[in-house]
């Protein structure tokens, strides 16, 4: 696993703290804490994977399917009425999601490649870090292959990011995607179709909007948007 970004230590403790008393995952393990009214937990698992939750407050609504194994999933929601799915359809696939606030929402897909052509290929290890403060903020992020790396920070309110990143074919190595989003009504949407591609997308300020896209190996973009209604577009490839 990679090195987990400072911000998500404060989800790690929140949910491995209430799961301390757990002997380990052989058979797999899913331990789910909930403080307040209406909340909703729904976890499927197959072998040797762990599921930590950790809901406080009303109405929030969690789904984390594990498909194959060895996944790992650390999920904290504190607040009202936030969401977040998560479906680990590979081995070895790492989340760790922190919803601070109301009415947040997440979406994670980390799968195998589609399209298998070598022996190095179908290892997953697929890592996602998000964190979500404040209100009616977005996060959708899919991951298809091998060793690719995702974190998402978003800090007020009605913030959006989309993030795809897919391995081509016959490609062995993983892509990289940083997205960071402070302020109100930000917009991020970042693709990678390739190998060993980094992006990272920084918005401080309101109504940003940023689209990126990449379809080569071994590249790299940085965006940083400081201020309000900022626009950027960049495709390479």
């Amino acid at each position: 696993m990679k090195k987990l970004p400072t911000l998500v230590m404060v989800a790690i403790a929140l949910a491995l703290i209430f799961a301390a008393s757990n002997p380990g995952f052989a058979e797999g393990i899913g331990t789910i804490n909930q403080v307040g009214m209406n909340n909703d937990a729904y976890i499927y698992q197959e072998v040797l994977s762990e599921v930590v939750l950790l809901q406080l407050g009303d109405d929030n609504s969690a789904t984390i399917d594990q498909v194959g194994s060895e996944h790992l999933a650390g999920v904290a929601q504190v607040g009202s009425d936030n969401e977040i799915e998560i479906r680990q359809l590979g081995q070895r696939d790492l989340v760790f999601s922190l919803q601070l606030g109301n009415w947040n929402h997440a979406t994670i897909t980390q799968t195998h490649s589609i399209t298998p052509s070598s022996a190095h290929r179908n290892l997953a290890d697929n890592d996602t870090y998000t964190y979500q403060s404040g209100l009616y903020n977005t996060i959708d992020l899919m991951q298809i292959g091998d060793d690719n790396t995702s974190s998402v920070y978003q800090i007020g309110d009605n913030n959006e990011a989309y993030v795809i990143q897919e391995q081509s074919a016959l490609a062995i190595g993983g892509n990289a995607s940083f997205v960071v989003q402070i302020g109100l009504n930000n917009w991020t949407a970042t693709q990678q179709t390739g190998v060993n591609q980094l992006i990272r997308v920084l918005q401080n300020g309101d109504d940003n909007s940023a689209l990126v896209n990449q379809n080569s190996m071994d590249t790299s973009t940085l965006v940083i948007q400081t201020g309000n209604k900022n626009s950027a577009n960049l495709n390479q490839g």
